[in-house]
């Protein structure tokens, strides 16, 4: 029987080797009342930096090559004041999928209701405090390991076309993204009030699935050397 070149075979895992070493690339308008960072990372914890920003401007950030199993983190605060929330639009222009602030695809952490256990001596987080990557990265890592990512809040009909009185339409996100939040005491608007919803907040979007074709190449190159060995 004709066997396969062991020339073959290696060009197979080097071809493969390429197409996984090279990741989605993004484009991302968002903004928060009042403030942001956003980040990319495993389930545990990030590893690359994205950008920041905050109220009243919108940020356009374009990522490339990230890994395209990677959870989207967006870490969001307020001051506490008249109004807050986070909205966005988020296009993996490698695969060609959009994804907005919703109640469906977002997760949401409250790290300010488990301040003690990440290890606070104060019993509410400071208005105004952006939190370090590494704390960001402590409060990931305690949200997945004790399963506390929870569905976001919102207020309808806030979205990017009807905003509160505090918002009006921000250019470059989509009018259907909503305002999210999330809701510490049951208010029937979380969005509005200046009240602290347990913050600062942590927001992921898990949508990213890996890519088979790496792994069919992979697979398909071990078959070949098997039955190279069995013959």
């Amino acid at each position: 029987m004709p066997r396969t070149p062991l020339a073959i075979v290696s060009a197979l895992f080097v071809a493969a080797g390429a197409s996984t070493a090279l990741g989605d690339n993004w484009t991302m308008t968002l903004t928060a009342d009042n403030f942001f960072n956003a980040y990319f990372g495993t389930p545990t914890q990030t590893t690359s930096y994205v950008g920041g920003g905050g109220w009243p401007i919108a940020s356009t950030f374009n990522p490339t090559n990230v890994p395209s199993t990677d959870t989207l983190y967006v870490q969001c605060h307020s001051d506490y004041g008249t109004a807050q929330g986070f909205l966005g639009t988020f296009t993996n222009t490698t695969t060609n999928v959009m994804v907005n602030t919703d109640l469906t695809n977002w997760q949401v952490f409250p790290a300010g209701a488990h301040l003690a256990a990440l290890g606070y001596p104060f019993p509410s987080w400071p208005a105004f405090q952006t939190p370090t990557q590494a704390q960001v990265d402590a409060a990931i890592n305690y949200a997945t390991t004790n399963g506390l990512w929870i569905t976001p809040s919102t207020f309808a009909p806030y979205n990017n076309t009807n905003g509160s009185p505090s918002w009006g339409p921000v250019a470059g996100i989509s009018p259907s993204a909503q305002w999210i939040w999330h809701n510490a005491n049951n208010s029937p608007n979380p969005l509005n009030g200046g009240f602290n919803h347990d913050e600062f907040l942590i927001f992921r979007y898990q949508g990213i699935v890996p890519a088979p074709a790496g792994l069919g190449v992979f697979g398909a190159a071990g078959l070949l050397a098997g039955r190279r060995r069995r013959r």
